[in-house]
């Protein structure tokens, strides 16, 4: 998984978190208030209520008996009435008040009574079933008691009872001006036309109105406080205020969460962007030792912790970075070491033939000595090899340059590499101790037979020259799968492993330059520019019983055993 998917999912699933703790607090909120305004506002006006909502709140037993639910009969209490079942005929099927006065079955004289008092709430719930509220609040029942009696002198009983409700009760002229408060506190007097407001909107009514007429003509008012006075507008406004509290908690609640959230993530994200960057700096000083930061990192393991694992790729990158610029600076410093040795060899390697020339040319000019012609012969030709030497070198150094900007064309020919060996071997007269060359006979190989004679040359004259007269000196041609291997094996002391590791390298000498004048000490780097033009590699091997050095190049038989 790709750095760039491994954020994109780790942040998803943090703001997956961000979401579902918000969810979780808002639905919380919700919750919270929708119960406070349910347990603030439990009473339900049972008048407002339409027939469906009824329709699960009474059921027929195995019996054929109908009974109604407990919360509609604690409904109709609520709302100081009696609901019952009632069916077309009239006939009661269930009621909230089992031992009820009321019929048990009623007449259509009684319901037009009922529709005149409007005392009477009728749902139809089908099937010729209704459902039917019956408001009995204390104000009819007082009122119809102080009717019923002597209203002029009331009874105990009936104060008793007014009392209890604390109720007033008041007549009134048929002109509608209030006469008498005949028992309970002195309120503002009634209009008729408020009288009938009262009886509408029962939850919106301070006060519960009875009004009955009376034989001699007045009109007797019975006024009881209205318990389950709920009125639209306090209650909207109540409800906007809590709305508003709401809305105002989540948001904080938001605003704090975010910053928590976001400092959270910052923290999370933020510190390893300040580590690596840190670690860059460092890079940039040339200081390649990783930070030692324990919030980050598991002191066991040296890994990053878990919640930081998403930046591993990074983190390993930064370590192969530091790595490998490590080794670059160790590569240039070596480099530069080698080149100055190199300079120093080569200023050596000029100035040791230019002196022997300036100094025979000298004495050659020289008037205060008669030379021979025998003497001034062995000057010219002392002369004449330190140019030649020169001249080598120079060549030498020039076509290592060639090779490396890639200036040199190979004609490439299609040869069996052992028979090309041999032929060398053949050739080579002067090389006393190089030994037939071994080997498999089908290892065709494409090369340029000119050059690859001068890898022979540096290869094959460098061992014999490094190891003692008499020593063997064997090629070996080897098929293997896809490759041709030409081993050049001689059995000398070996080469040193300073050396060894610098043996290609044009800008290291490893011999004396000061002993020894038949070579430029560019021939191996010039051998391996040479094998790997031809898409070969070269490698050697050394220890005490001698060296080996390994060409291999690319097969062109068709078969490979």
């Amino acid at each position: 998984m790709g750095l760039s998917t491994k954020m994109t999912t780790r942040f998803l699933a943090y703001f997956f978190v961000f979401y579902t703790v918000l969810l979780v607090v808002s639905i919380g909120l919700i919750a919270y208030f929708v119960y406070d305004a349910m347990d603030s506002n439990s009473y339900t006006d049972i008048r407002k209520l339409d027939a469906f909502e009824l329709e699960s709140d009474f059921k027929k037993d195995s019996n054929g008996t109908y009974h109604l639910s407990q919360d509609l009969i604690d409904s109709a209490r609520e709302n100081n009435g009696l609901i019952q079942l009632v069916n077309k005929n009239g006939k009661v099927l269930a009621s909230s008040e089992n031992n009820s006065d009321c019929c048990q079955s009623y007449t259509i004289a009684e319901f037009v009574n009922m529709t005149k008092t409007k005392e009477a709430f009728v749902w139809d719930q089908g099937k010729g079933l209704f459902i039917v509220f019956i408001e009995k609040h204390p104000a009819t029942q007082l009122l119809s008691l102080i009717v019923q009696g002597n209203y002029e002198y009331l009874s105990d009983d009936i104060k008793k009872k007014l009392n209890e409700a604390d109720a007033t009760f008041e007549i009134y002229s048929p002109e509608g001006r209030r006469e008498q408060i005949v028992f309970g506190p002195s309120k503002k007097a009634l209009s008729g036309i408020e009288i009938l407001a009262s009886t509408h909107n029962y939850s919106e009514r301070k006060e519960v109105v009875a009004a009955g007429l009376l034989e001699n003509g007045t009109v007797a008012v019975v006024r009881v406080n209205n318990s389950n006075y709920n009125p639209f507008e306090p209650a909207l406004i109540d409800g906007l205020k809590k709305f508003g509290i709401g809305l105002l908690l989540f948001h904080l609640i938001l605003f704090f969460f975010t910053i928590l959230f976001s400092f959270w993530i910052g923290t999370r994200f933020g510190r390893p962007v300040l580590y690596f960057l840190k670690r860059i700096e460092k890079l940039a000083k040339q200081d390649y030792k990783p930070l030692d930061d324990r919030k980050l990192r598991n002191l066991k393991t040296g890994r990053l912790k878990r919640k930081y694992r998403v930046y591993e790729n990074i983190d390993q990158s930064l370590s192969e970075l530091a790595h490998t610029l490590e080794a670059n600076e160790r590569k240039i410093k070596q480099t530069e070491k080698l080149r100055e040795d190199w300079i120093t060899g080569l200023s050596h390697d000029l100035k040791t033939p230019l002196s022997s020339i300036f100094g025979y040319s000298t004495m050659i000019a020289s008037d205060e000595y008669d030379w021979s012609d025998t003497e001034i012969k062995g000057f010219a030709k002392t002369m004449q090899e330190k140019s030649t030497y020169m001249n080598a070198l120079i060549e030498d150094l020039t076509y290592t340059y060639q090779l490396k900007n890639n200036a040199i064309t190979l004609n490439k020919v299609d040869v069996n590499l052992l028979e090309f060996v041999e032929m060398y071997v053949s050739n080579v007269v002067v090389w006393k101790d190089l030994q037939k060359p071994q080997g498999s006979i089908s290892s065709q190989v494409s090369i340029d037979p000119k050059l690859f004679e001068r890898v022979l040359d540096n290869l094959v004259g460098n061992a014999i020259k490094h190891t003692p007269e008499g020593t063997k000196v064997i090629l070996k041609v080897q098929q293997k799968e896809g490759i041709v291997q030409l081993t050049i094996q001689d059995e000398g002391k070996g080469i040193p492993k300073e050396e060894l590791e610098n043996l290609f390298n044009r800008y290291y000498r490893g011999t004396n330059t000061t002993t020894e004048t038949s070579g430029t000490g560019l021939g191996l780097a010039i051998a391996k520019q040479l094998v790997e033009a031809h898409d070969g590699n070269i490698f050697v091997e050394s220890d005490g019983n001698g060296t080996n050095v390994t060409i291999t190049l690319p097969s062109n038989n068709a078969n490979t055993n």
